[in-house]
């Protein structure tokens, strides 16, 4: 696990959040842990209407804040919805912060085999959407280049994700590109100019003609997902 760093404005907004849920249920509250720099979970024993009508009336303080609508569900719910939600959960498993409480975690593990199977779907869907929107480009440069654009976060979520398969949790751009070259056999330089458009969507033109390399480590993404087994 890495601990979630935040900023002290970030974490004033969460307490904030935290002290504004546990008013709502009171003795049914659980926990609140931050996920994200702006998305937070919070575990409460039983959610009832008028729990959420008082909810919905801080929804605009917490945005205004730069949140966003937090999750609300029970221990039980959490626990038996892993293996539904797997990249997710391991995701909060992998890097949180507890705000207030204590959450639900001790002995939660999202098995091997579950988070294989998601990853195998995230690639897998992520091949089909590459290539369907190269055949709708059809070969205009512009139209190559937004595609590369808006693929740059889902292939970081894509990465993220497989190494979370190989007990690895690259935190920076450097990491995953380094990842994707030593685990994966992808070109380090690829991976790194495609994440760095997340930031910089202008430059992707000068990747339009790496396409079928993207394309091949799209593939590769996905072969290894399909085949991977843990040790």
């Amino acid at each position: 696990m890495t601990p979630l760093e935040l900023t002290p404005s970030v974490r004033a907004a969460f307490d904030r959040l935290a002290a504004d849920i546990r008013r709502v249920f009171g003795s049914r509250f659980c926990a609140v842990v931050a996920y994200g720099q702006q998305t937070a979970v919070a575990f409460v024993d039983g959610i009832h209407a008028d729990d959420l009508d008082a909810l919905g009336a801080l929804v605009a303080t917490w945005q205004h804040d730069g949140l966003s609508t937090p999750l609300v569900v029970t221990p039980d719910e959490f626990r038996r919805s892993v293996d539904a939600f797997p990249l997710e959960y391991q995701s909060i498993l992998d890097n949180h912060l507890v705000i207030d409480g204590a959450p639900p975690f001790e002995g939660v593990e999202v098995p091997a085999e579950d988070l294989r199977r998601a990853c195998e779907t995230q690639a897998r869907s992520y091949l089909i959407h590459i290539r369907q929107g190269w055949l709708e480009a059809a070969g205009h440069h512009d139209d190559v280049a937004a595609l590369l654009a808006r693929s740059a976060q889902p292939f970081r979520a894509l990465l993220s994700n497989v190494a979370r398969l190989e007990g690895a949790s690259p935190q920076t751009t450097h990491d995953l590109s380094t990842f994707a070259e030593r685990v994966l056999g992808v070109s380090a330089t690829l991976v790194r100019l495609t994440l760095d458009l997340e930031r910089h969507p202008e430059h992707a033109g000068t990747l339009v003609n790496r396409m079928p390399e993207y394309l091949a480590a799209a593939e590769q993404l996905w072969n290894f997902v399909d085949t991977w087994r843990a040790q």
